[in-house]
């Protein structure tokens, strides 16, 4: 860790002409747990910016005062110096916080990085930045300075993600793909293909959607591991009757890109996609139909907005029905409950009902 001993620090002072602070705020955690109030209560920065759809979702049901921006934290923190940005992030664990701030300084080139982990008590430092910075952010907090470690790099043709818990879901580009077997995972690129190297149990399956859109460069996609969030979403109840149908197949993180002002309800496909859809659109009232087929990992507390369903096929997998359905989605707008009855009423015994919301009258014709 380079301090510099010149120049002035510009936390804490207050907010005039072209001067900056700016807390960038990553994860649900950090709002759910309420550390994203303490620190802007304590630290009182002129800006407040929010990155992640999770994060998105926790912070719009807290009622903050924040900026939402949907590129990635490095992209954000690199628009200012390192004296007038700080990150805020809730880790699972010490490895696994340093390996995320290590991995977003990689991407800043010669920017310094100032990173809070309030999960470890902990002021992460990268790089060069303002000695008289984090000394006011030490005294405001009464987090300890550590030094920030470098990752791996990763061996040609093969990417690791660490900070794991065995057990826990691994995503790239946003789908599943296995799930951890060690606190490190690596996997590989052979002919086009994903393969297990160490540490995860592969899920054909996730594989399967991931190639579906082409096969990823594992340098530089977006891997993660873990839940994505661990609270139970607020309801809400402002339910349009009426409206256009978003369709989001396997891939729930491009939801919030569907939610325009006429938007009644979510086609969704696939088990995680559909648990993902009706978690963040429970808040927002926007009600789901789930095309499932029981292949489910969990990664957030499902949650539903009134009048959603969730169907099981009952002898096909979810992307084949789901495709089916899609082409019953009308360009036009329709009554949720009218619709969604109507695709239950063609589908019979190929699907069952396995999870209903209040707003949803099952005999209703």
């Amino acid at each position: 860790m380079a301090m510099k001993k010149t120049g002035s620090c510009q936390f804490g002072m207050s907010n005039n002409n072209s001067d900056h602070f700016i807390l960038v705020f990553h994860g649900a955690e950090v709002f759910d747990t309420g550390d994203a109030s303490t620190f802007i209560r304590l630290l009182n920065p002129e800006k407040s910016i929010v990155a992640g759809v999770m994060a998105r979702t926790a912070a719009g049901e807290s009622g903050l005062e924040v900026i939402y921006d949907g590129r990635r934290p490095s992209e954000i923190l690199s628009q200012y110096g390192a004296h007038e940005a700080v990150l805020v992030h809730r880790a699972k664990n010490s490895v696994s916080a340093h390996r995320f701030g290590s991995i977003i300084h990689s991407h800043l080139e010669e920017r310094g990085l100032i990173f809070i982990e309030p999960g470890t008590g902990q002021i992460l430092v990268y790089g060069s930045v303002e000695m008289s910075c984090i000394r006011w952010l030490k005294e405001k907090t009464g987090y300890i300075i550590v030094n920030g470690e470098r990752h791996k790099d990763n061996p040609p043709g093969m990417r690791r993600i660490g900070g794991c818990l065995p057990g826990e879901p691994v995503f790239v580009n946003g789908i599943i793909i296995g799930h951890a077997t060690n606190e490190e995972v690596v996997i590989s690129l052979q002919d086009g293909a994903i393969e297990a190297v160490s540490g995860i149990l592969i899920k054909e399956h996730g594989i399967e959607k991931l190639m579906r859109s082409g096969c990823p460069d594992i340098q530089k996609a977006w891997c993660k591991s873990g839940h994505i969030r661990l609270s139970f979403p607020k309801k809400g109840d402002n339910q349009r009757k009426r409206g256009k149908i978003a369709v989001i197949d396997h891939k729930a993180m491009a939801c919030y890109d569907c939610f325009g002002f006429d938007i009644c309800g979510i086609l969704a496909i696939g088990d995680d996609t559909t648990s993902i859809c009706g978690h963040i659109g429970c808040s927002r009232g926007i009600p789901v139909l789930g095309i499932t087929d029981g292949d489910i990992d969990g990664i957030v507390p499902e949650g539903y907005a009134p009048g959603s369903v969730v169907l099981l096929a009952v002898n096909e997998r979810d992307d084949e029905l789901g495709r089916e359905i899609v082409k019953m989605v009308p360009e036009y707008q329709v009554i949720w409950n009218e619709w969604v009855h109507e695709i239950i009423s063609k589908l019979g015994d190929r699907v069952r009902i396995v999870h209903h919301e209040y707003g949803f009258i099952q005999n209703e014709q």
